[in-house]
């Protein structure tokens, strides 16, 4: 809010005139009036006693700690794209942004949105003089960076800026910007494997993606784990039958480790409690966790498994996870409350006695 509009309805509720405020201050009405429209603004030494007479204080009064309103900015957004349509568009919207950005310097959001509806104007208008508004551009994000508060409009800031690094090879820079972003945000990663392919690290870059693919597939597994039991709760087999298959199909497609594909299909089979389904599931999981898939021969891994490592070592170490692994599967067969429907059955009784008399 400009001062301008301050002076006026703070007059307003004290139920002041235009005049009685030019009284009291020892101004003429006409340098009241000039105040309220925006024409000119109050000389320094009036905006003590100005605001003592408006019962507010110097830093409301100038709007010291003000940010935007997210319907301010929205409706300042609006305003920006229409002028962007206009002739010269471009320049009449970048000057209108840049006003703004100097009435709020302390405002993130206000700046950063500046910052990206100014780089999709460039893009659609297909802008021949960009590198004035780039380089002002950059110095918003930079600007942004530098506000109290509000991590989040920090953290994207330094996104676009690694980017905008990564694109001008100042790969100096842009890890400098790389080493603002949180760990745990995930697109980070994608931010350096691309700095690291700038600057030929093909390998690191790839380690990076490959553990990235691996956490996002662990993800999206369980996510279809949710899915399928809450189709499960609502009455919808077909529904969760599908589930199951995708997940299934996702770990067969993305060559995941042992018996990955069989998790889903044995949750939905347990669920149902279906007996002959839930026993063929555990046996193909536990001869699966015995004798996994080489992972080694998958093209999606083929830097977590190195062949620095050795393929053969690598494949010993996953064969050795897997007779690790076994003792707990027995243990959570003979104790889950899941496989409790199962304990009355001879095959169940007989599976489970003949893999611990197997592993020992």
């Amino acid at each position: 809010m400009p001062i301008s509009t301050v002076i006026r309805e703070k007059r307003k509720e004290l139920g002041l005139t235009q005049e009685q405020l030019a009284d009291r201050l020892g101004v003429t009405p006409p340098a009241v009036n000039k105040w309220e429209k925006g024409i000119s603004c109050p000389d320094i030494t009036i905006l003590s006693p100005l605001a003592r007479l408006l019962e507010t204080d110097v830093n409301t009064l100038l709007c010291f700690h003000e940010e935007m309103s997210d319907e301010e900015i929205a409706r300042l957004c609006n305003e920006i794209a229409e002028k962007a349509q206009e002739e010269n568009g471009v320049e009449k919207a970048f000057e209108l942004c840049g006003r703004k950005v100097r009435e709020y310097p302390g405002c993130p959001k206000l700046i950063h949105t500046m910052a990206t509806m100014m780089q999709g104007i460039l893009l659609m208008s297909g802008c021949t003089e960009r590198d004035r508004y780039e380089e002002q551009i950059r110095r918003w994000y930079e600007q942004v960076l530098g506000c109290k508060g509000n991590e989040k409009e920090k953290n994207a800031a330094a996104y676009m800026l690694v980017s905008w690094h990564i694109r001008r090879k100042e790969y100096e820079k842009a890890q400098q910007m790389l080493d603002l972003l949180p760990e745990q945000d995930v697109d980070k990663r994608i931010l350096q494997a691309k700095l690291f392919m700038e600057q030929e690290k093909t390998d690191e870059a790839a380690l990076l993606i490959e553990r990235k693919l691996v956490n996002a597939l662990n993800e999206i597994q369980g996510i279809l784990d949710l899915l399928l039991s809450i189709a499960f709760q609502e009455g919808a087999p077909e529904r969760a039958e599908q589930i199951s298959e995708v997940g299934r199909q996702t770990a067969v497609l993305y060559d995941l480790w042992g018996y990955s594909p069989l998790i889903l299909p044995m949750e939905l089979a347990l669920k149902k409690k279906d007996r002959k389904e839930s026993v063929a599931c555990i046996r193909q999981m536990l001869e699966m966790a015995l004798e996994p898939q080489h992972m080694t021969d998958s093209p999606l891994y083929a830097h977590i498994y190195s062949q620095k490592l050795g393929k053969k070592s690598v494949d010993d170490g996953m064969e050795e996870y897997g007779r690790k692994v076994i003792p707990v599967l027995l243990e959570e067969l003979k104790t889950g409350e899941s496989y409790e429907f199962l304990r009355n059955e001879a095959e169940f009784q007989k599976l489970i006695q003949d893999w611990e008399k197997k592993i020992l």
